[in-house]
């Protein structure tokens, strides 16, 4: 490996549990030479390199079009210009899983050991005809912990959803990044304070002694209108909010921007005393602002030192025209907790909220293709016993193998939507075909959704009833622990067959070791700088697995 002498002050920031800043570039599409966003990284990421407030700088990856400069290519350019380790935002849309490893294989070769892994959000125009694939952040959290056991891998949480099976799939999907080797989290970005303090005390009520930085946007007027329409997958901005920052905007852009500052340095205080241990600062990309916002959260947080100093100017910032103070979340959303902190509270596994359940029809089919699966599919059972050697005779032949996929899918694919990948993965996700939703997530959802409704906007997001399943069958805590791999080489095969002759990957139940605080996060060679070793103390990097049945 052509490991560079680069200081990760990002991992030294967590470890020592000071209050983490890091600088946004967005990789620019390609322009030829891609020379102007090369010469604003180079520029910034000197500055950041000097000040030792902001711990490197964090590089987003196809985050707009697909066709944008090369996220590890800009990552050994800014650690070479700042002589600080970058955080690599690492996306799967696009990626087949060997895509996916290679872009990993090729940032460790240069250094470069700090990655945000994530599933990307949909890609609008795709390059082709064919079906976009997208690699799912919780085998890329695996895939980066195989190559380098020592990396500082990040995951993403979203806490700001509102109906029960939105955010309930948030949770469980955390604790199984967690599980899967997560370091640490960022949450999406969101103005609900309430939301930012739920997730706080969920992390507590669970013991995951997980650090979690804030992901926080500070848009411009336009920006705040798309997204109250909609138009960012996954972010909420209420009519309130927007009201109030319609309002703001006609008092000049002086002071429109005066205010946007202090909104946010206002929520970076809050998340301080929450216990948040840092922030990302979506939409500022130089550290002129970047520095400017830090000192005017410093002025803040010496005027505001206690939690209700802090909630009475939040409140008062928020006062809509007619003196009512703004909601940040839908009228009827749901919150795990109220506005106190709760008594003290432990759960072992996500609490079973009353609410929604499973339609007797979602059980009933769930039943019936239980029954069928095991009767014809397990090692020990009589349609084994027949069709096993009967499958693998006709599958030796080319008509019969083109038969025996035909027939699978004409029959699998008006239950399921089967798209023959050859893997087979409904009894580990309650009989819903992964291949179903649009980005083929098997381990549970994005963070795109939105009132229930997949990102796509063409249907519900199959993981709600998966989780509605799941709960009234008391298996939530699979949505937690069963780790499904990534579909690799078996596409257009036959999965039974494939079944048969053990050719698919082993599902995994992981569980969690006991966690650790962020100070028992692996440590860096300070010396020189040096890449993270290879000594595995990470948190949640120690899992025991077992293969599901």
């Amino acid at each position: 490996m052509n490991a560079q002498p680069f200081r990760n002050a990002i991992r030294q920031s967590i470890e020592a549990g000071s209050f983490l800043y890091t600088l946004e570039y967005v990789p620019d599409v390609r322009d030829g030479t891609g020379r102007k966003g090369i010469d604003h990284l180079e520029r910034e990421a000197e500055l950041v390199g000097r000040d030792p407030r902001i711990g490197g700088v964090n590089i987003g990856d196809r985050v707009s079009r697909l066709d944008t400069l090369d996220t590890v290519e800009c990552g050994a350019i800014a650690a070479t210009a700042s002589g600080k380790m970058p955080l690599l935002h690492l996306a799967g849309k696009d990626r087949k899983p060997e895509e996916a490893i290679r872009v990993l294989q090729r940032a460790h070769s240069l250094g470069l050991t700090n990655y945000l892994l994530i599933t990307g959000d949909r890609v609008i125009k795709p390059p082709n005809q064919e079906r976009t694939r997208y690699h799912e952040s919780v085998i890329a959290i695996q895939d980066a912990k195989k190559i380098d056991p020592g990396c500082l891998a990040a995951a993403v949480v979203s806490p700001f959803k509102y109906r029960e099976e939105e955010l309930a799939n948030q949770y469980l999907k955390m604790v199984k990044k967690i599980n899967a080797g997560a370091n640490y989290l960022v949450t999406n970005c969101g103005w609900d304070m309430q939301k930012f303090q739920e997730l706080i005390w969920y992390r507590e009520a669970r013991a995951l002694r997980v650090p979690i930085l804030a992901n926080l946007l500070m848009p411009p007027l336009g920006w705040a209108k798309s997204i109250n329409a909609g138009r960012l997958p996954g972010v909420h901005l209420s009519d309130d909010l927007l009201e109030i920052i319609v309002g703001e905007s006609k008092l000049g852009k002086t002071e429109f921007e005066r205010l946007s500052v202090r909104r946010l340095a206002l929520q970076i205080v809050g998340l301080k005393l929450m216990g948040y241990a840092g922030v990302h600062l979506s939409g500022i990309e130089t550290h002129e602002l970047l520095r400017h916002t830090i000192e005017v959260a410093d002025e803040l947080e010496q005027k505001l030192p206690t939690s209700a100093d802090w909630k009475a100017a939040w409140a008062e910032a928020h006062l809509l025209p007619d003196r009512r103070p703004a909601m940040f979340g839908p009228r009827s959303g749901l919150y795990l907790f109220g506005d106190e902190q709760p008594l003290p509270a432990s759960f072992n596994e996500f609490p079973t909220i009353v609410g929604v359940t499973a339609s007797e029809q979602e059980l009933r089919k769930t039943r019936v293709l239980d029954t069928i699966d095991r009767a014809l599919f397990d090692d020990d059972s009589v349609g084994a016993a027949v069709l096993k050697p009967v499958f693998s005779a006709l599958n030796r032949i080319p008509l019969g193998e083109r038969a025996l996929l035909n027939l699978e899918k004409a029959i699998k694919q008006p239950i399921l939507g089967c798209e023959t990948c050859g893997f087979c993965r409904i009894p580990y996700v309650e009989y819903i075909c992964p291949e179903t939703c649009p980005k083929g997530l098997a381990n549970g959802p994005c963070s795109g959704t939105d009132d229930n409704v997949c990102e796509f906007k063409d249907r519900e997001c199959i993981h709600n009833r998966k989780y509605r399943i799941a709960k009234s069958t008391n298996r939530l805590s699979d949505l937690e622990t069963i780790v499904i791999p990534a579909v690799t080489g078996t596409r257009m095969t036959s999965s039974w067959v494939n079944k048969y002759q053990h050719l698919t990957p082993a599902v995994l139940r992981i569980s969690k070791a006991k966690q650790a605080d962020s100070k028992s996060l692996t440590k860096a060679n300070t010396t020189d700088g040096a890449t993270v070793s290879t000594a595995v103390a990470a948190v949640g990097a120690h899992v025991s697995s077992d293969e599901v049945d």
